[in-house]
């Protein structure tokens, strides 16, 4: 994969968070995690298509923020939908855009008080020397 493009996804999905926990005004100590696995049986039914692929790498960045609202979770990865006042909405079509480039995917899990963004990559085997 690209460096530079992996590191701007995760830096996007930490940043996220960040500012989602710092919007938590319910006294809760704010968290953040990243957690990596590798699942060699996760098999992605890809959308518009039967084919299944194997994304075994998986990123998750979660946080104990408010949430996504429930408006805004059919549209969260289209360009300039977001809920900051200064922000652009670029930033998780961004995402969305670098990983689908890379044969990925990412989904999401939201309510109240925990969301996981989950990277699923594929891994692309060595060439010969």
């Amino acid at each position: 994969g690209n460096l530079d493009q992996l590191v701007q996804v995760f830096l996007n999905l930490v940043k996220n968070a960040s500012e989602a926990v710092a919007e938590n005004d319910s006294g809760v100590v704010p968290e953040i995690g990243i957690t990596t696995a590798y699942r060699p049986g996760v098999r992605v039914v890809m959308p518009g298509t039967s084919s299944r692929i194997q994304l075994p790498l998986v990123v998750a960045v979660t946080d104990n923020g408010p949430g996504v609202p429930p408006d805004l979770r059919p549209h969260l990865f289209d360009p300039f939908v977001t809920t900051k006042p200064k922000g652009s909405g670029l930033g998780l079509a961004l995402v969305a855009k670098i990983v689908s480039d890379h044969g990925g995917v990412i989904e999401f899990e939201s309510q109240r008080a925990r969301t996981v963004f989950k990277v699923m990559l594929p891994i692309v085997g060595a060439e010969p020397a």
